[in-house]
């Protein structure tokens, strides 16, 4: 399997020390990005697993924002066992805004394939999606 190419995660630290994560194409253009900011590599890390491992099940919300332009937001499931579980928390969102709704839902496939490339790379042990404390 080719792994040289394909999307993959890149961190992402701000002033505050927070980190985060964003997923970038081959072609260098970002695909979506933490809704959250981590205190830690180690908590960052379980947020990327967790993000993975529930990928098949994400819930994807597509609105339109005060521009026009449209965004996606990935909700992971609701869970009973997690503290102020309703909705499912958010997750993921789309890197830019979207003139058309097609364009916005292409994107969500996009974040979904690339999301399966860097899972498909975690379980052969690393690879070039993923920063090596990953």
């Amino acid at each position: 399997m080719e792994t040289g190419r394909g999307p993959r995660l890149v961190p992402v630290r701000g002033a505050d020390g927070r980190v985060g994560w964003s997923l970038v194409a081959a072609n260098g253009r970002r695909l979506a990005s933490a809704v959250r900011a981590y205190r830690s590599d180690r908590e960052l890390a379980a947020g990327i697993g967790e993000l993975l491992a529930e990928r098949a099940v994400l819930r994807f919300v597509l609105s339109q924002r005060e521009d026009r332009l449209w965004v996606w937001t990935a909700h992971l499931p609701a869970r009973t066992t997690r503290a102020g579980a309703g909705g499912g928390e958010a997750v993921a969102r789309s890197a830019r805004g979207y003139l058309r709704r097609d364009q916005c839902r292409q994107s969500v496939t996009a974040f979904l394939q690339g999301a399966d490339h860097v899972q498909r790379l975690r379980r052969l042990g690393g690879g070039p999606a993923l920063p090596p404390a990953w």
